[in-house]
C-alpha cells in the first residue's frame, strides 16, 4: 500500500504567523529573512491583535518593541519579539518562534511559532462559564490548548464531552433569555417541552427551526443549538485529525458566539428596564407636579 503524501506546510507572512497560527504549526514564509546571510527576520512594525485591558477589551494597534535572537547552528535561529499596545500603554504581547532556513541565499523558510503570551486564542466570553457551567472551565481550557497546539482529535474530544456535559444546560439557558426578552408564549412553551426531554437529538429536533429560539441568539440566522450538534454528532474514528481541529474551532466559535449573544440580551434588557422605569418615574413627577399645582 502506498503510504499518504504528508501535506505540505502553508504558506502564510511574518505578521499571520504571529496573530492567526495556533502554536507548534509550521509554516513557510517565502519573506522570512530580510538578509538570509545574517538569518536576520524583518518583523512587522505593527500588528493588529486583542488587548483584554478594561481600556481596550477588543482588536488594537500593537507595536514592535524589543526582540532578541539565538543562533542554533548555521541555519537555525530562535527569536523571541515583543508587541505593545497603543491604546492601553500596559498590555504587552510576547512571541517566541523557530525560523529554519534553507540556504544562505534564500529568502524563504521555515518557522514555527512555539511561545505566546498572553496564550494564543480568542478572548473567553465573560457569560460563558455561565452558560456551560464551571464544572466544564478546566474542559474548555484542555480544549483550547489543543486546538493552539494543532491536536484536532483532543480538542474535538474535550468540545464533545463539554456538549454532553452541558446539552440540557443550554436548553435551560436559552429559555432563560426567552423568558428574559419576552418571548412569545409558544416559543417558551417550546423550549420547556425540549427541555424535559431525556435525549438532547430529540430536543435539538423539536428546536430545529430558528424560530424555536429568540431572534438575538441566531448566528448569521442559524440556531446555534443545531449548529452545535450537527458539528459533533460524529464520533472520532469517522474523521482525521485536520477535520477534527477545524470543527473543534468552529465549536468554539459557535460556544462564544452563545454567550456574547446572551450577555448582550440580557444586558439591552437591562438598559431597556432601566430607561423606562425613568420615563415612568419622570412622568410621575412630572403628574405630582401638575397635581399639586392644580394644573
Amino acid at each position: 500500500m502506498t503510504e499518504p503524501k504528508a501535506k505540505s506546510p502553508e504558506q502564510v507572512t511574518v505578521g499571520q504567523l504571529l496573530c492567526d497560527v495556533p502554536l507548534h504549526s509550521t509554516r513557510i514564509i517565502s519573506d522570512l529573512f530580510s538578509q538570509p546571510q545574517f538569518r536576520s527576520i524583518e518583523f512587522p512594525s505593527e500588528i493588529r491583535v486583542h488587548c483584554a485591558h478594561e481600556n481596550c477589551g477588543g482588536v488594537r494597534r500593537h507595536v514592535k518593541a524589543n526582540r532578541q535572537d539565538f543562533k542554533v547552528g548555521e541555519n537555525v535561529v530562535y527569536y523571541f519579539v515583543e508587541y505593545g499596545c497603543t491604546n492601553c500603554r500596559s498590555v504587552v504581547k510576547v512571541f517566541g518562534i523557530k525560523a529554519v532556513r534553507y540556504n544562505h541565499t534564500e529568502r524563504e523558510g521555515l518557522c514555527t511559532k512555539i511561545y505566546q503570551e498572553p496564550p494564543f486564542g480568542e478572548p473567553i466570553p465573560k457569560r460563558l462559564f455561565d452558560v456551560i457551567g464551571e464544572e466544564n472551565r478546566e474542559p474548555f481550557l484542555q480544549a483550547r490548548r489543543a486546538i493552539a497546539r494543532g491536536l484536532g482529535i483532543g480538542a474535538y474530544a474535550y468540545y464533545r464531552r463539554i456538549i454532553e456535559n452541558t446539552k440540557f444546560a443550554l436548553v435551560s439557558s436559552v429559555l432563560d433569555i426567552a423568558q428574559a426578552t419576552q418571548s412569545p408564549t409558544e416559543q417558551i412553551e417550546l423550549l420547556k417541552r425540549a427541555q424535559s426531554e431525556r435525549q438532547f437529538s430529540r430536543a435539538i429536533e423539536m428546536l430545529r427551526e430558528v424560530a424555536a429560539i429568540p431572534p438575538v441568539l441566531l448566528i448569521d440566522g442559524h440556531n446555534p443549538l443545531t449548529l452545535l450538534h450537527d458539528l459533533l454528532s460524529d464520533g472520532i474514528h469517522e474523521l482525521d485529525d485536520d477535520e477534527c481541529l477545524q470543527r473543534a474551532k468552529e465549536a468554539e466559535v459557535v460556544l462564544c458566539g452563545i454567550a456574547n449573544r446572551m450577555q448582550i440580551a440580557l444586558t439591552e434588557r437591562k438598559a431597556e428596564k432601566s430607561a423606562l422605569s425613568s420615563i415612568l418615574n419622570r412622568k410621575a413627577k412630572k403628574d405630582a407636579t401638575a397635581k399639586t399645582s392644580g394644573v
